[in-house]
């Protein structure tokens, strides 16, 4: 902004002066933050659960999902954005902006674990600040005491369920009905996608446009139980696997889940002023139908094809799309990045994570203060950008040192030739304060919903046997 002076011949020239200076200045030192303007921008966070790399449309797949890839399209892609290797430890790394595995969070959370009470998560900031905030999906964050769960931890509304799974038509977890309003169970038919999509969408059509709105939208698709959706646009036939087959349609009817919501925030003149971020909570499941393409393995390794997710983000009056962003955003990024873009003051160093928008705004690269960790209990990795050291715990392997930058594939491991770069990120991981995990140690979900051959049933329906985990938390 040029601003030209005129001759100051009164006391009051000079205070207008002053006045239309820091007007100015401030309006600069805020650009990109809502661009200067006093209505920061409504934020959907989707949050996908299970899908790969090679499960979008965008990303080369098979697979349709032309909503999302529209969405992509219009925003900025992530071609690094980084989740942990499974599910738990992501969401922690959202909602706190810390690395979750100081605190023993390195798995799928135990039924009556919780996250630290002493941490404020992501809408408590924002609540702080003026925003609505609503959750609906999944949480996956703790379940066994009312404090653990959402509306006791920021979010004015809360619908979905608190498990790392559901049945998508019986909504059971582990026995029990896992389907709840602030607290309290509902009984609800319908498929999952379905259900989530219409609450989230009442919620905007209810929405009065006067304070901004946080919506975390947190899908369970297309995490197991693989289950045909009530109707699938592809049949798919050109698949061979059979699960894949199924994940595909799930996939193209959480795609379509997307769209409606997009569709319901243009009707409401809210789209224009709403960022959309989009990821999957870690790499896709290579027993359960996913695909991560050319990444080395799948979710619960810390290898690309674990950690390397489908992610973008986009805002029509807020950010220039059709771009594509190099440098690596890491999922406890993302607190700082959006009370950046929502204008709220914070201390930096309060966060392991640190904002990204104005690196996102001027193709720069993100300010760290350090290298990077992020993994699961047995499966973690340092990144000092373009430099990866991966620890694997499996007996007779040692840490492994990648340029991922060159070889995204990891098929070189440089530790021999840089031995004072592993001993440098090593130091990182050693440094890692000794906690008890708090990953549940029940058998895996893939393994609940298989018939008698071996293989899944695509057409299970998991029956109650216990009291529903909302009020089994209050019996507590």
């Amino acid at each position: 902004m040029i601003i030209s002076f005129w001759p100051l011949r009164t006391h009051f020239d000079r205070v207008l002066v002053i006045l239309l200076v820091t007007i100015s200045f401030i309006g600069l030192s805020h650009k990109g933050i809502a661009d200067g303007r006093s209505d920061p921008p409504n934020v959907v966070f989707i949050l996908v659960d299970d899908l790969g790399w090679d499960d979008v449309g965008y990303l080369g797949s098979e697979i349709k999902t032309p909503n999302i890839d529209s969405l992509a399209r219009s925003g900025i892609v992530l071609d690094h954005g980084y989740a942990f290797p499974i599910c738990s430890p992501t969401r922690a790394a959202l909602m706190t902006g810390h690395n979750p595995l100081r605190y023993g969070i390195d798995g799928a959370m135990e039924n009556d674990a919780m996250l630290p009470e002493h941490l404020d998560l992501l809408p408590e900031y924002l609540r702080r600040s003026g925003y609505r905030t609503w959750m609906v999906g999944k949480w996956h964050l703790g379940m066994g005491v009312p404090e653990a769960m959402p509306h006791a931890r920021g979010f004015d509304y809360y619908y979905g369920h608190l498990g790392g799974f559901i049945d998508f038509y019986t909504h059971v977890y582990f026995g029990g009905l896992d389907w709840q309003r602030n607290g309290k169970s509902v009984r609800e038919k319908g498929y999952a996608t379905d259900l989530i999509t219409r609450e989230a969408i009442q919620l905007l059509s209810g929405h009065d446009g006067e304070s901004p709105f946080f919506l975390f939208l947190s899908y369970n698709a297309p995490h197991t139980p693989l289950q045909y959706p009530p109707e699938a646009k592809y049949s798919y036939e050109e698949i061979e696997s059979k699960d894949r087959r199924v994940f595909a349609q799930m996939t193209t009817y959480l795609d379509s889940a997307i769209g409606e919501v997009v569709s319901a925030l243009e009707e409401r003149d809210f789209l224009e002023n709403t960022l959309i971020v989009f990821m999957s909570d870690n790499g896709g499941n290579l027993k359960a139908g996913a695909h991560n393409g050319p990444l080395r393995d799948g979710k619960g390794s810390a290898l690309e094809g674990g950690i390397r997710v489908p992610a973008f983000l986009a805002w029509k009056r807020g950010l220039v799309g059709n771009r594509t962003f190099d440098d690596p955003v890491f999922v406890q990024d993302w607190l700082p990045t959006l009370l950046a873009v929502a204008g709220v003051n914070y201390n930096v160093e309060d966060f392991d994570g640190r904002s990204a928008w104005v690196a996102l705004e001027s193709g720069q690269s993100i300010v760290r203060s350090g290298p990077v960790m992020i993994g699961a209990e047995h499966s973690k990795a340092v990144f000092d950008w373009p430099w990866k050291l991966l620890r694997d715990e499996t007996p007779g392997r040692g840490d492994q040192l990648y340029n991922v930058k060159v070889d995204p594939t990891e098929q070189i491991d440089l530790a021999n030739k840089h031995p004072e770069l592993v001993q440098k990120l090593g130091a990182e991981l050693d440094a890692l304060p000794i906690r008890e995990s708090r990953a549940a140690k029940g058998p895996k979900p893939e393994s609940l919903f298989r018939d008698s051959s071996g293989d899944f049933d695509y057409d299970i329906r998991m029956p109650e046997t216990r009291l529903p985990w909302a009020e089994a938390a209050l019996a507590e």
